[in-house]
């Protein structure tokens, strides 16, 4: 996956099937919002030297993406990114940029690889949490590639995600963190009481492999867990 391209202008909407776009309930959509921010406010911070791009980043509120999800009155989606950018040591080297992505009852499947350089996904655990790893080819074990150093090694990009869910749908993001396709989506399978509910928050960290590695080791499931609707 080439280096995401990031929307400077935040969109809060509905979406349905033909791409058009309605506003949802504000109170739904102030709910979402919140939830979003709690999310972001319980993460580890990127370390020192990296600020946030402010004039960059993406929020988007969708209350569902098919004609399915509406009729069930599946809960809303909502997604949102922070984009950090540390300025290389030279004026002649690159900035490096690391994205923080949340995304809420939305993200079902696995990260896009990393173009044709994607390496294999690998699969852990971090705090009861499922989580995914794909690096650039050469950097994981096993693979035949040219030699790498250390530093070569830290700075392969990398897409780590963790997925949080309730208990009856952690078997299915298990099943998804693994490559597999279930047959359904268990959060789908009963009616929204409210678009604003709860019902997974995945984690996505994206950058240099030791930055978003050591992010995800600071990541505690038991605060993200309590954002989720009973």
């Amino acid at each position: 996956m080439a280096v995401a391209a990031t929307v400077a202008a935040m969109s809060i909407g509905l979406v349905a099937d033909g791409g058009a776009s309605t506003p949802i309930a504000a109170a739904d959509k102030k709910a979402l919002e919140r939830t979003l921010a709690r999310v972001f406010a319980t993460l580890p911070r990127p370390a020192k030297g990296y600020r946030l791009d402010r004039a960059n980043g993406s929020r988007e509120i969708a209350r569902a993406t098919s004609a399915w999800a509406l009729a069930n009155e599946a809960p809303a989606e909502a997604a949102e990114t922070r984009v950090y950018e540390r300025t290389g040591a030279g004026e002649s080297e690159e900035s490096v940029v690391l994205e923080v992505r949340v995304y809420i009852n939305q993200e079902r499947s696995l990260p896009d690889p990393l173009g044709s350089e994607g390496g294999t996904p690998q699969t852990t655990t971090q705090d009861g949490m499922p989580c995914l790893r794909v690096s650039l080819a050469g950097v994981d074990a096993g693979r035949v590639a040219l030699p790498l150093t250390r530093e070569d090694e830290g700075n392969a990009l990398t897409v780590l995600r963790a997925y949080v869910g309730a208990s009856a749908i952690e078997p299915y993001l298990v099943d998804v963190a693994r490559g597999r396709t279930p047959a359904a989506t268990p959060w789908d399978a009963r009616k929204a009481r409210r678009p604003s509910e709860v019902r997974t928050i995945v984690v996505e960290y994206y950058g240099p492999r030791a930055d978003v590695e050591r992010l995800l080791r600071a990541t505690r499931s038991g605060p993200l867990r309590a954002l989720l609707t009973p």
